[in-house]
């Protein structure tokens, strides 16, 4: 069996009898290196491994004294932590897990807050890029949002910082290094402080925009219409709102690797059904819809109001605009509007365009480079048993 401890910091009185009894009957022990002079004293008979990177090296050192060995991880090994990997490793092997408190809950004891609102995102062996972005769009999400970063040593939050340095409300950053050791720290940071900030040692950061919270939080959609549901839009019935098309046009922009609050314009929006998916997947995204047309940019309006999506609608033709943008939906238009819509952004900029003409498409390929048709048909009841499927009109995509 492999016994799993969770152990935050290094003081031995942190362990509880249950631990240490596990420790002392241990042969052999996988901890990190700062835990070894306490692990000699406190186990004299046990032979103590060092975590070696990569971690595929160390987990086949435990497959190989799995029948009785222990390994020790940070604070709680089922929270983000070291739980998840042995499973997955050693599925063979029965595990026994003997938890400790997480730094998440540990910090948020030293401070006194609760943490049932915070969010927690991991850079611990994963992609940072990508962990900060996702940290981004959490405090982007709602007006009092709050998250917690999991942070291994010698880590910038640069990018992540970089963005929230001109927020309008007011950003709180607390860091924790070596928490329940003798060498703890908890340090509270403006951006301007935090930029260009780290730490030899694993950290713990809560991020916070405005006030905490302290309602209980249902974050799953904004109000009680769906953008998924056409029945509750305001629509001009043309086939560039459906479903199928706007889910087609949106994963072409990628939303997953746009910038965190990015700048999005969507040119001839219609309704705005599109752009508005878009803000569902993506809601700390700024985007801009152009429509000319007085009714159509009212329903544009009707639609973000019903759904509770902060957007803005302009009543002018792509022409007028000189703002830079990092990505462009084009729905209306032509490639007059496509050809302007690309002079407002950089040469790598996602673009997504919708056309019903199959000639205007294959021009807009050219320009963008991919071109693809999206056929969508429904079925309709046909006499008792049958159902026929009615094709709706193509719609073909232009994207880069």
């Amino acid at each position: 069996m492999i016994t799993l401890i969770g152990w935050l910091g290094n003081r031995i009185d942190s362990l509880s009898g249950d631990q240490l009894r596990a420790l002392q009957a241990s042969r052999t022990i996988f901890a990190r290196s700062e835990l070894h002079e306490p692990l000699q004293t406190l186990c004299p008979s046990s032979t103590i491994v060092d975590f070696t990177s990569p971690l595929s090296t160390t987990i086949r050192a435990i497959a190989a004294h799995a029948d009785a060995c222990t390994v020790i991880a940070s604070g709680d090994p089922n929270f983000f932590g070291l739980t998840k990997t042995l499973r997955r490793a050693l599925p063979e092997h029965p595990l026994r897990v003997l938890p400790g408190p997480s730094a998440v809950a540990t910090l948020a004891a030293r401070l006194g807050r609760p943490w049932d609102d915070l969010s927690v995102v991991s850079l611990v062996g994963r992609d940072h890029h990508e962990a900060l972005q996702r940290a981004g769009i959490l405090l982007a999400s709602r007006p009092n949002a709050a998250i917690a970063l999991l942070i291994p040593p010698n880590t910038f939050l640069d990018p992540l910082i970089e963005r929230l340095s001109d927020h309008p409300a007011t950003v709180s950053i607390t860091i924790a290094t070596d928490l329940a050791s003798d060498d703890e720290t908890i340090t509270k940071l403006t951006p301007a402080e935090a930029l260009h900030w780290r730490s030899g040692s694993p950290a713990v950061a809560f991020i916070e925009i405005g006030e905490p919270t302290m309602e209980m939080l249902i974050d799953y959609t904004t109000g009680e219409a769906s953008i998924f549901r056409e029945d509750q839009l305001a629509t001009d019935g043309t086939n560039f709102t459906k479903l199928e098309v706007r889910l087609a046009a949106i994963a072409r922009l990628d939303p997953d690797r746009l910038p965190i609050r990015a700048h999005v314009i969507e040119v001839g929006a219609g309704s705005g059904t599109l752009g508005l998916t878009l803000l569902r997947l993506r809601p700390d995204i700024e985007l801009t819809q152009l429509e000319p047309k007085h009714d159509r940019a009212v329903m544009a309006r009707a639609n973000a109001k019903t759904l509770g999506y902060r957007t803005t609608v302009s009543e002018q033709p792509v022409e007028t605009i000189s703002k830079n943008f990092d990505a462009a939906i084009v729905g209306g238009g032509g490639l007059d509007a496509l050809r302007h819509a690309l002079g407002l952004l950089g040469p790598a900029a996602p673009v997504v365009a919708t056309f019903a003409d199959l000639h205007r498409a294959g021009s807009a390929e050219r320009l963008l480079g991919n071109v693809s048709l999206i056929q969508v048909a429904h079925g309709k009841t046909l006499g008792p048993d049958g159902t026929r499927l009615v094709p709706q009109t193509p719609i073909y995509l232009a994207w880069r």
